[in-house]
């Protein structure tokens, strides 16, 4: 088996010279930076370390991406949390430092479970609604919303992202998604909420934030 080699992070010339550098005030050729996942940031991706070793200890299994002076090493399962990241190095910021900067999360539900194959002149209506006002509304709070089903008059969602789990996501229902879709379809009777909210990992507001603030993304 052969190392992969890949383009993973997006290094500037700035942060490149600097690692090597670092490298070669250590008087040690052969060093290789091994890129870490250490936990998750707040507002989204991942707190990253970066730490030096000899070359020659790269596993087969590792994706390897050049960088002049020196390689980066990557978990293939690290290099699919930070790929298209750009690192940079700043030496003029206040706080001057090497910046890890990710690429905006896409936004909205899992492709293969959204429904391109509605045959019901409701659900077609109701799908245009999420689409175009509903998932773009909660997209700026890190949620998305699926539209599961449609039996006669009824519609059944679920909720996703930094909607699931949220303390506000009764509010975003009623004031926001139902009012959206019953306004735009008037043969809606009743939107109901499928999520299991107490599977959701990352909320945007907590429940004790949604006591302070009462108000949905949509209301």
């Amino acid at each position: 088996m052969t190392e992969a080699s890949t383009q993973v992070l997006d290094i500037t010339p700035a942060a490149s010279e600097k690692i090597a550098e670092l490298i070669r005030t250590r008087g040690k050729e052969g060093l290789a930076v091994r890129v870490g996942i250490r936990g998750t940031l707040p507002g989204g991706g991942y707190q990253t370390e970066f730490k030096f070793q000899e070359r020659s200890n790269a596993t087969p299994e590792d994706i390897v991406q050049p960088a002049g002076e020196f390689d980066f090493l990557f978990a293939p399962d690290v290099a699919d949390k930070v790929k298209g990241c750009r690192v940079d190095y700043d030496d003029q910021r206040y706080a001057a430092g090497f910046n890890i900067e990710y690429p905006p999360a896409p936004f909205g539900p899992p492709t293969d479970r959204v429904r391109s194959d509605w045959s019901e002149p409701l659900a077609i209506q109701v799908q245009q609604v999420i689409n175009d006002y509903i998932n773009p509304g909660v997209a700026g709070h890190g949620g998305w919303v699926l539209l599961t089903d449609v039996k006669n008059t009824s519609v059944y969602v679920e909720m996703g992202g930094g909607c699931q789990g949220c303390g506000l996501s009764a509010v975003t229902l009623r004031q926001g998604i139902e009012r959206a879709i019953m306004d735009a379809v008037p043969e809606v009777t009743e939107v109901v909420d499928i999520t299991e909210h107490g599977e959701g990992e990352n909320p945007y507001y907590s429940q004790e934030a949604a006591q302070d603030m009462g108000a949905s993304p949509l209301a």
